[in-house]
């Protein structure tokens, strides 16, 4: 099949995204090229351009909306939760680190790759952190605005180090850090 070309194309723009979004979770932010999208999504190369002038402004736009479902996903978590005890929010904290681990991993390890790229290339920080803003809004629904900062710096950390780690954690080492923060 060809590419679609102009008025029969309606949906070009999203396939553009959706095809920046594949090729971010498998390939990283050093996968992405023009050229790239524009094969994944089965449209002219002049196309992404036409939408997304740079590569960082096609960068910026995925690494959005992949936020905004992360913060629908986290927001519909805690508003879950409903009124939760300390210690039950260390459980479903566990709970979540867990699932992240294993249905999201493609999502986490590009979030920490834009975090780490955000440190060379300002232009990036602020979609970087849209990730840790979520977290930081979330939790402080169930905890103090400074609990729910700490929470989340320990949230990164815990996941960063699994994502790094040759196996998964056990429950203990993701409780336990938790755990300090919210039943000291």
């Amino acid at each position: 099949m060809g590419a679609k070309r102009g008025p029969a194309d309606p949906e070009r723009r999203e396939r553009i995204m959706a095809a920046t979004e594949r090729i971010l979770l498998e390939n990283g932010i050093t996968g992405l090229s023009h050229r790239a999208v524009a094969r994944e999504a089965d449209v002219p190369l002049g196309s992404t351009t036409y939408y997304f002038a740079t590569l960082d402004d096609l960068l910026d736009a995925a690494i959005r909306r992949l936020s905004e479902r992360y913060a629908r996903a986290l927001h519909e978590w805690g508003a879950a939760l409903g009124e939760v005890s300390p210690g039950e929010l260390v459980e479903a904290l566990a709970d979540l680190v867990v699932s992240q681990l294993r249905d999201n991993r493609a999502e986490l390890v590009l979030s920490f790759e834009l975090s780490t790229a955000a440190m060379r290339r300002p232009e990036l920080r602020d979609s970087a952190l849209l990730y840790a803003e979520t977290e930081r809004e979330v939790l402080s629904a169930h905890t103090d605005e400074q609990t729910a900062r700490a929470l989340s710096r320990v949230l990164d950390g815990l996941l960063l180090q699994s994502l790094a780690a040759a196996a998964p954690p056990d429950r203990a080492d993701i409780t336990g850090p938790l755990a300090a923060l919210l039943t000291p």
